[in-house]
């Protein structure tokens, strides 16, 4: 019956699922390599964005354009550009030559993961660059200055004028973007459905997948209350 007490039987099953600790572990990697590739990339275009060039002021408003665009629609767009059928990228590309054949990599199971990072970090990147770029513009000139009189180079620059001074915004940053990427769902969902032969489902994903898809309310809150735990502990120790 559905109102029976099943005590911890949801959390023998899940922990003697190795499925689970495989998709704790997708999670994980799916979430690091957000953080890094978001941190790489936004601050290098935060960077490039500090520096007086014509058509800066038009490229800082342009830039926002991944970060406001709604996911649903985000989604809609890579799964048509990359569409092995139709989709421009493999058009060009083949027509290059490039490419023997059309290639999604979003329906490769070596690929998806990783295709599916790159876009979400094509789609936060902005964010990043916009709280970098912010922090840039209150850094006195004169610390530039100062180090450049002592021989310092651009990477002595960065390392010890620049990510001083982004260090505290970072560190938020990092925080935040942990918390909300492991947390993900519409985006996987939408251009891989979790697939292909789940190389794409994360925690997040599985929850949907239990609870909706497979109607197990009880295991789907099981998987919820571990990744509760699993991101308070986080939160502590951070």
């Amino acid at each position: 019956a559905n109102d029976t007490f099943v005590g911890l039987a949801h959390y023998q099953w899940l922990f003697s699922e190795s499925s689970f600790f495989a998709t704790l572990g997708r999670s994980l990697g799916w979430t690091v390599g957000n953080m890094v590739l978001q941190g790489a990339a936004g601050i290098g275009l935060a960077l490039l964005l500090h520096r007086r060039f014509t058509g800066r002021d038009v490229i800082r408003t342009v830039m926002l354009v991944p970060f406001v665009i709604p996911t649903a629609v985000t989604a809609i767009m890579w799964r048509w550009i990359l569409n092995t059928s139709y989709g421009p990228l493999n058009t060009w590309l083949t027509d290059a030559g490039l490419l023997s054949q059309p290639v999604n990599p979003l329906n490769d199971p070596s690929t998806a993961l990783a295709a599916v990072t790159l876009i979400n970090t094509w789609r936060w990147t902005p964010l990043v660059a916009l709280v970098v770029f912010a922090v840039l513009q209150t850094i006195p000139r004169e610390e530039y200055e100062a180090a450049r009189v002592e021989g310092a180079g651009i990477v002595d620059e960065f390392v010890h004028v620049t990510y001083p001074h982004l260090q505290n915004s970072m560190t938020i940053l990092g925080l935040l973007g942990f918390l909300l990427t492991f947390n993900i769902f519409d985006m996987i969902w939408l251009l891989t459905n979790g697939g292909p032969v789940q190389t794409t489902t994360t925690l997040a994903v599985l929850i949907y997948d239990t609870a909706f898809e497979m109607q197990n309310i009880g295991r789907g809150t099981a998987v919820s209350v571990v990744l509760f735990i699993l991101l308070s502990v986080f939160v502590f120790l951070y």
